[in-house]
């Protein structure tokens, strides 16, 4: 489950660093256009961790949706164009429902208004921000019981959630083609969502990432094992077996990774890595996406 908080909203990952300034969307129509890009990687994202849960040491609760509220201490132009963008109300608001998760199954709808949650009604609360962090307490729990305006009629909806690995996920503020992990974060570029079209090759970025993780290459104790070259070729070799079939396990087509890797390869360059087709600690493209076949033995 995903909190977005006004326009500010996927910040692209407020915080992160960034080759540029991020300037928020100035329009309704680019705040849309925005959101939809997160939540399609999003969805991957979800997808993935999920099928892999059992895979992981810590798993998180998760319920599959996204909910907004109007962020007070953001510009008035900024909480105006988020009201506008998404009919926000003064209470959350359901703004994406994962397709096949928790919420889905419930019965969830994005445009939901909730007014209550595990009982504890929104027009009771001592505050807004005291509901909000009940809110955001019962997306931790193994059961979620949600009140929400429908259209002015009110309905109640029992949530199971699925189990997901305990990593969190950015999509961050670049025109760069790729994707990282870092510690217990995956992180994709909006360029990279931009450039590829097919959701299979968005889940080979993510699942190799989730990979890395999984293999423990991001720990304290290796990071200087991905400044020499023979053990960081080991290690992306590694990620890319095992990536390869954590994104076919989430259900996606393994014909994705060679496409995206067509697609992003050498994008990203210098003209002197271009004019030499030098691809750094790595394989050349032709040679990893034949490894990649011969790891799934075609």
């Amino acid at each position: 489950m995903k909190i977005v908080n006004l326009i500010t909203m996927l910040m692209f990952i407020a915080g992160c660093a960034s080759t540029k300034a991020y300037t928020p969307p100035q329009t309704v129509e680019g705040v849309r256009s925005l959101y939809t890009q997160f939540n399609r990687v999003f969805t991957i994202k979800h997808n993935i961790l999920v099928a892999n849960s059992s895979l992981c040491s810590r798993q998180i609760t998760d319920y599959g949706f996204i909910y907004m509220f109007v962020n007070e201490e953001a510009s008035k132009e900024q909480q105006e164009l988020a009201i506008e963008a998404f009919n926000l109300q003064k209470e959350p608001m359901v703004t994406y429902v994962t397709p096949k998760g928790a919420a889905y199954r419930a019965g969830l709808l994005a445009g939901d208004v909730i007014v209550s949650v595990n009982d504890n009604l929104w027009s009771d609360a001592e505050s807004d921000d005291v509901f909000k962090k009940l809110l955001k307490e019962g997306i931790q729990s193994p059961n979620l019981r949600l009140g929400i305006l429908r259209d002015k009629s009110k309905h109640t909806f029992n949530l199971t959630p699925d189990m997901a690995c305990d990593y969190s996920f950015m999509l961050v503020d670049s025109e760069k083609h790729s994707a990282r992990a870092y510690k217990r974060e995956i992180a994709v570029d909006f360029g990279a969502a931009k450039l590829l079209k097919r959701d299979d090759e968005i889940a080979f970025l993510v699942a190799h990432e989730l990979a890395h993780l999984l293999l423990g290459h991001t720990l304290p104790e290796r990071i200087k094992e991905l400044d020499e070259y023979k053990m960081r070729n080991i290690m992306e070799k590694d990620a890319d077996a095992l990536g390869i079939r954590l994104m076919i396990s989430a259900g996606y087509d393994p014909k994705g990774a060679e496409t995206a890797l067509r697609s992003t390869d050498l994008l990203d360059s210098g003209p002197i890595t271009r004019f030499l087709n030098y691809h750094g600690p790595y394989m050349l493209v032709d040679e990893r996406i034949l490894y990649l076949r011969n790891v799934l033995g075609e």
